[in-house]
């Protein structure tokens, strides 16, 4: 292949990857200038540029919906929840990696088969738990079935990650007189610190862009995420689309913000483990 041929595939691909990066950014372009226009403004000109900025759209969002309050929520529940979901899954991933033990591929097998399982089977039996135990509309509640039901993905990940690693490393460790968790905690997990990073912000997104479990299981506003409070208490403004998109905006930008802090981890993560 000659040099014109290499310079014009480039440029295809370039145009390609142009394309594809518009059609992902326009929507918050659109939300961003929308956002700063008075509703009769943006009911005249949708999709033209603000003809001045209206910051007051924000200034609603702060002080009449509490906005600093279902941030911290937002925050408190996926900080929770991937706190329990890491807790119980690097200890099993290293036990299904690391560790010989009676039936090991069986339960790996069983834990891996409960991916295939739609999600949606489980919210009528876990909704009536909680409500025998007492936690709807509480945290606990939500922590408990976002933690848990992450808990089969994480564990696929990071074992599959382990398993790439030498066992001589952790034989070692062991002959100098390590046990089992300290060579998990000394060894293992340093290792698998990109892999453990990534699968975290995955599941972070995920639970910050969750609509279904907090409805459900939060009734009071004071306990709403942002997700819930742009589908239920923003709705009441419904006319109001400047408003809602401020709203949707806002709610967009922690994920992106940690997916761009945190992106060398994801490339490490999403790379490791696959040559040995």
């Amino acid at each position: 292949m000659n040099t014109a041929s290499r310079r014009m595939i480039r440029f295809l691909i370039f145009i390609v990857l142009a394309i594809i990066a518009f059609v992902a950014m326009y929507p918050l372009f659109y939300m961003a200038i929308s956002s700063m226009k008075p509703t009769i403004e943006y009911i005249k000109h949708p999709m033209a540029l603000p003809k001045t900025w209206y910051f007051d759209n924000y200034q609603a969002l702060f002080y009449r919906f509490s906005l600093v309050r279902l941030f911290g929520n937002t925050i408190l529940y996926v900080g929770l929840s991937l706190v329990a979901s890491l807790a119980l899954s690097i200890p099993a991933a290293y036990a299904f990696a690391k560790l010989k033990f009676k039936f090991r591929n069986g339960f790996y097998v069983v834990m891996i088969a409960t991916m295939t399982i739609p999600g949606i089977t489980f919210i009528i039996p876990n909704y009536l738990l909680m409500s025998k135990i007492g936690w709807t509309d509480h945290i606990i509640s939500v922590v408990i079935i976002w933690s848990v039901s992450a808990v089969p993905s994480t564990v696929f990940l990071l074992t599959s990650l382990m398993r790439s690693m030498p066992d001589e490393v952790l034989e070692a460790i062991k002959m100098d007189g390590a046990k089992y968790y300290q060579a998990m905690f000394k060894v293992i997990l340093p290792m698998s610190l990109p892999g453990v990073v990534t699968v975290s912000i995955f599941n972070a997104t995920n639970w910050w862009n969750d609509l279904l479990t907090p409805l459900i299981y939060l009734q009071s506003d004071n306990l709403k995420t942002v997700t819930v409070a742009v589908a239920t208490v923003l709705n009441r403004f419904s006319s109001d689309y400047p408003l809602l998109l401020s709203g949707l905006l806002l709610a967009s930008v922690p994920p992106m913000a940690i997916y761009i802090i945190f992106q060398g981890y994801i490339r490490k993560g999403l790379t490791i483990g696959a040559v040995k």
